[in-house]
């Protein structure tokens, strides 16, 4: 096909995946990336799906084994007793954002990484597309692919489409071995953990640990997150009300955090959880808290632009494959580009009718996912409607 530009907007794990895709199936691709500064998703697990390291595998030499952690077991437990309610054998294994981050980052031209660009304007042609930055750059391709996120910018200029809070919050942490006990370390080995409560869950696995300087390294953490309910209001604008007297509408990480906020962490894990999970929850030397939220769309492709991943259709985590919808979008969105021979828009045509049904069927398994777990449902060990990863379709 003919060297098609394209803008990639938002260089996150869906961003760079596109962008490698896009450019190894001949296209000219740049990505422009809001945040002045390289990407960290604070150390935060992700659950390997086969789409979230495809194309480590396929096209770098990346091995699982540089960049997860392998595990046997899914283990389900009374999160306030400590008392075992089931245990199925899984071969999960699990990652950092930050290994796959930097992976997929290495894979692509640096020179072609801008950072600093915040998406203000979107205007999609049947010619070609135009993104303009805050900066006031101004790009125009054959293609523009938004890949920005949960809070994109992109599905609000072209649908008026925002997230809507989930009615709960995740605290998110992480811990090494110095930081808990002996035999809570051992606890958390070897499994994905669940910890179940009526009004709430836990969820923990080891992961790898990756360096300041974005070396991923042989070193294990435990990564866990605790889902609280929290009515929308003063409640939830005290949890997310950072040091500055700023209400955040996303993340409070640990370095803003109000004392208040994080005496109510502590003081919850200590009279509410059994002592393993107690110690977990205290034993993270920097824990921060994330809303929960999603979003629907009922289109995906505009003239000659696309959106894909979290910027689309934005899924609870409790499926463990949000990042693996992006990387699947993008993968799709290169093929059909392929099959086309370059004509955009008669590839987005036969894209978008695909991933719309994927993304709705993911949508409604997470949401009847988070029905059980933040509500003290039926949650049985191993049920297949329940199990990891992205919906199989007829």
């Amino acid at each position: 096909m003919s060297m098609l530009k394209v803008a990639v907007v938002g260089g996150s794990i869906g961003g760079l995946t596109a962008a490698n895709v896009l450019r190894d199936a001949g296209c000219d691709v740049e990505v422009f990336e809001r945040s002045t500064k390289l990407l960290s998703g604070f150390g935060t697990g992700i659950v390997v799906q086969p789409e979230l390291v495809r194309y480590l595998l396929e096209r770098t030499s990346t091995t699982l084994d540089d960049v997860s952690v392998p595990s046997s077991a899914m283990r389900y437990f009374d999160a306030a007793t400590g008392h075992s309610k089931g245990e199925v054998r899984a071969g999960w294994r699990f990652t950092a954002y930050n290994a796959i981050y930097q992976k997929l980052l290495d894979a692509f031209d640096a020179g072609r990484y801008h950072l600093g660009k915040e998406l203000v304007g979107i205007e999609p042609g049947i010619e070609s597309s135009t993104v303009t930055f805050a900066d006031g750059t101004e790009v125009t391709a054959d293609l523009v692919v938004c890949a920005d996120g949960g809070q994109s910018v992109a599905r609000d200029r072209l649908l008026g489409t925002r997230t809507e809070y989930a009615g709960y919050v995740t605290w998110r942490g992480m811990v090494d071995e110095c930081d808990v006990p002996p035999e809570t370390w051992r606890f958390f080995q070897d499994a994905f953990t669940y910890g179940l409560l009526p009004d709430g869950h836990i969820i923990a696995y080891p992961i790898r640990q990756v360096s300041a300087k974005g070396q991923i390294t042989d070193d294990v953490r435990i990564n866990f997150q605790w889902y609280w309910n929290v009515d929308h209001g003063p409640a939830l604008d005290r949890i997310m009300t950072a040091n500055d007297g700023g209400r955040r509408p996303v993340s409070v990480h640990f370095a803003h955090l109000v004392p208040s906020s994080l005496a109510d962490f502590h003081s919850r894990a200590a009279d509410q959880l059994a002592p393993v999970f107690r110690e977990l929850m205290i034993g993270a030397p920097e824990p921060f808290v994330t809303t929960v939220s999603d979003a629907e769309v009922p289109q995906m492709a505009f003239d000659r632009v696309a959106l894909i991943g979290d910027a689309a259709f934005t899924p609870r985590p409790h499926a463990a494959a949000g990042s693996a919808k992006a990387a699947a979008d993008a993968w799709s969105l290169a093929d059909h580009l392929v099959d086309a021979s370059g004509d955009v828009q008669r590839a987005l045509g036969a894209w978008e009718p695909e991933r719309l049904a994927v993304g709705r069927a993911y949508l409604a398994k997470v949401r009847a996912m988070a029905a059980a777990l933040q509500h003290g449902g039926d949650f049985p060990p191993g049920s297949p409607e329940f199990r990891f990863g992205l919906p199989q379709l007829a």
